[in-house]
């Protein structure tokens, strides 16, 4: 089977389009935004977010430890973009989980990130092993939702 090269931008785009959805559901408007350190802006009552996606994929049977470092340095240019346009800086994380046929939306400002996430070498870890992840939804300062029990086809149009 040849890699599709171009995978890892598509699963970007569609992670940014969930957020979007989320957002829109919210009773937020939305703009996509092709700039250093954010990839949506959001307002609602007055209140604007410049929003960072980023997403993951756990194909099926996947080895990789179910964890996320939100990087100090992406952090930081988000800070800075919202910071230049006088808004509120918002992390959003889809993760999406082949073999538990979900997809898994974290929201939470970066300021929360850093005050409330263990910090790591290179920034701040989100755990989300199944032990651990029900605390880590239960949290404040983390916006969290669910889409679950996908179903994909299984039929390659032949």
């Amino acid at each position: 089977m040849v890699k599709q090269t171009r995978a890892s931008k598509q699963i970007g785009d569609f992670g940014e389009g969930l957020v979007t959805y989320a957002l829109i559901r919210k009773g937020f408007e939305v703009a996509c935004v092709d700039h250093v350190g954010a990839d949506l802006i959001a307002e609602k009552n007055g209140s604007r977010f410049a929003i960072s996606v980023k997403t993951r994929l756990f194909k099926s049977a996947s080895k990789e430890s179910l964890a996320f470092v939100v990087e100090k340095q992406h952090l930081n240019k988000l800070e800075y973009f919202a910071q230049q346009f006088g808004m509120i800086p918002l992390f959003a994380l889809t993760i999406c989980i082949a073999d538990e046929t979900g997809i898994h939306l974290l929201m939470s400002r970066t300021d929360h990130i850093r005050e409330q996430l263990p910090e790591v070498k290179h920034g701040y870890a989100l755990r989300f092993a199944k032990t651990t992840r029900q605390k880590l939804f239960e949290q404040p300062f983390i916006d969290y939702s669910l889409w679950a029990q996908e179903t994909i086809g299984e039929k390659d149009f032949v």
